[in-house]
């Protein structure tokens, strides 16, 4: 909806635009939006009394940012509208969306006829229990309405955030794909790294070396280099999480515990890979340790 504020220069009425709702007074209690300033929009609010509007905080940022704009006058199709509170911002669309400017009217004082309204309640336990009740207060109104479309802001949230979690899920599952392939590797090529210095081993275990110095030998040689992988694989992922905030609700793209978890498992498995062969060639028999090719 296109509108013009008194005093700034408006050449057309698509220079300020804003989403238009017009609303009850229990709006914002019903869906607990909190008031940020100002006050929010009352049963007085008629015909008979000045025509007033609420604004959230997108539109306050957007167009009053140096100002506040409580008593600000907006004027929308000829009707002036005195900017009475401001409210925090709604998603109504989707929960990765940014919120945009949105203006409220009371519902007394609409400006344009309603094609249908929407009925929010809140409850106690399962809402749709009051399915029922609803339906007979409506009806007691007006018997003709319809009434249709009823669904649980629940439901309604979990339809919105389906698309982003089922991307989440296939990237989760070939994640884990990699992650398990990443540790197979790794334990294949270190093991076979440690093997193929077996005869090594039994030279150094012919000249007195011990089973421990052999152990950490092996193991310090080996965890270096997964060290130092793991340290290229942190900088690589993140260098690459701009990827995935598109997808991610609530939870940072660079969540350490994550980024320590993964690498600790990783190195876990290099550690695994160097000692299971290393301390098995170890155990040999030197004379048994030399004679492998």
């Amino acid at each position: 909806m296109g509108f013009a504020i008194e005093g700034r220069p408006s050449p057309t009425y698509q220079t300020f635009t804003a989403g238009m709702r017009t609303i009850s007074p229990d709006f914002f209690k019903t869906f607990r939006v909190p008031l940020i300033k100002g006050r929010l929009l009352a049963e007085s609010d008629g015909p008979q009394t000045p025509t007033v509007m609420v604004i959230n905080e997108s539109m306050a940022r957007k167009y009053f940012a140096d100002e506040d704009p409580l008593e600000k006058r907006v004027v929308i199709y000829g009707v002036t509208r005195m900017i009475v509170g401001v409210v925090g911002d709604v998603k109504y669309s989707a929960l990765d969306e940014e919120a945009k400017p949105e203006m409220y009217f009371p519902i007394a004082q609409a400006q344009f006829p309603t094609i249908f309204t929407s009925l929010a309640v809140r409850a106690s336990g399962d809402p749709m229990q009051m399915v029922a009740a609803v339906r007979r207060q409506v009806w007691a109104g007006d018997k003709d309405l319809p009434i249709f479309n009823i669904e649980t802001m629940e439901r309604l949230v979990a339809k919105s955030a389906a698309p982003r979690r089922f991307n989440l899920l296939m990237l989760g599952v070939f994640a884990l794909v990699g992650l398990a392939l990443a540790c197979v590797g790794l334990y294949g090529v270190m093991s076979y790294t440690v093997t193929q210095r077996t005869r090594e081993i039994g030279v150094r275990m012919a000249m007195g070396a011990q089973t421990g110095d052999v152990l950490r030998l092996v193991i310090g040689e080996g965890m270096k280099l997964a060290l130092i992988g793991a340290f290229l694989g942190l900088c690589g992922a993140l260098a690459l999480t701009r990827l995935l905030k598109t997808l991610l609700f609530d939870v940072s793209a660079t969540d350490p515990l994550t980024f320590i978890a993964i690498a600790a498992l990783l190195i876990f498995m290099a550690l695994l890979a160097c000692w299971i062969p290393a301390r098995r060639a170890a155990s040999m028999d030197p004379l048994v340790s030399l004679r492998v090719e």
